[in-house]
């Protein structure tokens, strides 16, 4: 060009470059071409040229469409045969400023970022840097890395929902396979069935330390993909920074997780821990099992075999009679024992308290729930549950203990999140439920999951060679607890005891001893006014002939076995006869099947 301005001559590069042709570039000025230049500063460019002779600046040219790019203009000044010329190369640097911008853009908005920001930030400044239609970041939800989870999703100038996916069907499952950048200039809609509308693609995996692909970053465009070397390569910088952000984000869940555990741990064993103060504060009725009768025993037995299994088991028999025993009994000697026996009792809670006592609630839940609560089903995780009188659970609750006994798993009162528990159930009742069943107040399949294996707890009127073992041992324990010293128990004492038909069982026997033991003013025990009042009136009630009396107490036991007369669990066993001698009482006394009385 000439000092005017005026160009003289412009290459074939030039030519395709702006798309005028050699004479048209003669009729052209340089301000035609930059629109940042005046003449004022043309000039104040040529003066500095022809002083300096090389010159290195940047602006911007228009084509003759219009558009305008990004130039870098290398002048120099030369003068030849009396004239001045300054010769200017000039390079085309879309491409470079495209790359400065979008390197620019993602280190300075991902530069103070962490975590979720950081993938936000990074995709939408790659889609806008790139002027692209979509760019992703995702990470593996599996090993098989067949399904990726988006960590961040901009689509169309928008920050989009999260989403899943499946690789099956999309460029994403070649760069899961093999661990390599993939770009695919054009076509993509043609060759995944699940990318429609989509022409370009360029996705870079996500390594961790270990080599290990653990998601990806990926720019997809519904034109033709422009993406130069340089800038792929900036891409694959920040797919480094980008598995940091995701490995640190796997350590924070990991952690968070680990938090919750030893925090649930924690509310367990307090749980647990207040669990077990109550019950060193309460007293049982006893520290073993005493017995002497061979009905007992059987029952010990039959405990015996089921403890050592995880089956349910109902235990029946009338109150006092020791279920409770019993059942801390079959724990003990389970495979459980190391694990506490968490006792509900179902008769004790009013029908709204009894959820929440059972399987817990979140804090919230309900008026008064000031904090969560760990209930009975969870405190008991790997141990045993004993659920006392269960014949009083309320019918709308029967189903929920359904599902936590079938299937071990239930939620908490104001949670929608399932608990899964490894429990062993031992019920006891003593109410008919099969009546109760019947009657629709108790519901049958709930009664066939508790009644796996049934054990019937034995009155004290049926196991009266006990009273005296049981006699001296609540002796002892009272007398030690009173501070008294009673050493001898008169025969008369326990023959009275043994001709009593307690309809309070072993508990009623318990508090009479007690009262006795205070009663009693010397070394030896005394029932005071206990005899006359509580003999009086079992005599009275009880005066049959002898005939009638035999009669009636084989139906009972009858009746007891269900009319079974011989076998281990028969009535003449019970009755300490062969199955003909019982045979031919019943002939004799005219009792047949069904009688009642």
């Amino acid at each position: 060009m000439e000092e005017s301005g005026s160009l003289r001559f412009a290459n074939e590069t030039a030519q395709i470059l702006y798309g005028y042709s050699a004479d048209e570039f003669k009729s052209l000025s340089i301000l035609d071409l930059n629109p940042n230049f005046d003449e004022e500063r043309f000039a104040d460019l040529w003066a500095r040229s022809k002083v300096e002779k090389r010159i290195r600046l940047e602006s911007t040219h228009c084509k003759k469409d219009g558009t305008e790019f990004p130039v870098e203009i290398f002048v120099n000044h030369i003068e030849f045969e009396g004239h001045a010329f300054n010769v200017s190369f000039v390079l085309d640097i879309t491409e470079r400023k495209r790359k400065e911008r979008l390197l620019k853009s993602l280190s300075e908005a991902t530069a103070d970022a962490v975590g979720s920001d950081f993938f936000v930030s990074l995709v939408e400044n790659i889609a806008k840097s790139l002027g692209v239609h979509m760019a992703i970041i995702t990470e593996c939800t599996d090993s098989s890395k067949s399904r990726l989870r988006t960590l961040a999703y901009f689509k169309d100038d928008t920050l989009q929902e999260n989403v899943e996916y499946n690789t099956e069907g999309t460029p994403c499952k070649l760069i899961m396979e093999t661990t390599d950048p993939l770009f695919i200039q054009e076509g993509v809609q043609d060759e995944f069935e699940k990318e429609p509308g989509i022409e370009g693609y360029f996705g870079i995996p996500i390594l961790n330390d270990s080599g290990d692909c653990i998601g990806h970053i990926a720019v997809l465009n519904n034109d033709k993909l422009q993406l130069s070397p340089e800038e792929q390569d900036i891409l694959k910088l920040f797919s480094d920074r980008a598995a940091a952000e995701i490995e640190r984000k796997i350590a924070s869940e990991k952690l968070l997780e680990a938090v919750d555990e030893v925090k649930s741990l924690k509310d367990r064993l307090e749980a647990e821990n207040t669990y077990l103060q109550e019950e060193i504060k309460f007293e049982h009725n006893f520290q073993e099992i005493i017995t002497q009768s061979d009905r007992f025993r059987s029952v010990l037995s039959s405990s015996e075999q089921v403890a050592i299994t995880d089956a349910t088991v109902l235990i029946l028999g009338e109150s006092g009679t020791g279920k409770e025993l019993l059942a801390r009994a079959i724990h003990n000697i389970s495979k459980r024992s190391d694990r506490p026996l968490v006792k509900v009792n179902c008769a004790a809670l009013p029908a709204n308290l009894i959820e929440s006592e059972l399987f817990g609630h979140e804090k919230g839940a309900f008026t008064g729930a000031i904090a969560k609560k760990v209930g009975r089903f969870e405190l008991a995780d790997g141990g045993t549950l004993f659920l006392d009188e269960v014949g009083e659970l309320p019918l709308e609750l029967q189903s929920k203990l359904l599902r936590a006994l079938q299937e071990g798993e239930f939620e908490r009162l104001g949670s929608t999140n399932t608990q899964k528990v490894d429990v062993r159930v031992i019920a006891a009742t003593n109410r008919d439920l099969e009546k109760e069943v019947d009657d629709g107040s108790f519901r049958a399949d709930l009664f066939y999951r508790l009644n796996v294996f049934p054990i019937q707890s034995i009155p004290l009127r049926e196991r009266k060679e006990d009273i005296p073992l049981l006699v001296k041992h609540f002796v002892n324990r009272f007398s030690a607890k009173i501070g008294k010293k009673i050493v001898s128990i008169p025969k008369r004492i326990i023959n009275s005891l043994q001709g009593y038909h307690w309809p309070g069982n072993i508990r009623e026997l318990e508090n009479v001893i007690e009262r006795s033991v205070i009663l009693s003013s010397g070394t030896s025990l005394e029932l005071g006014d206990w005899i006359p009042k509580s003999t009086t009136q079992s005599v009275t009630t009880e005066l049959d002939t002898l005939h009638e009396f035999e009669r009636k107490y084989i139906i009972h036991v009858l009746q007891k076995t269900t009319w079974r007369v011989s076998g281990e669990k028969g009535a003449a066993k019970i009755l300490g006869m062969k199955p003909t001698t019982l045979e031919s009482r019943m002939k004799k006394l005219g009792i047949k099947r069904g009688f009642s009385n």
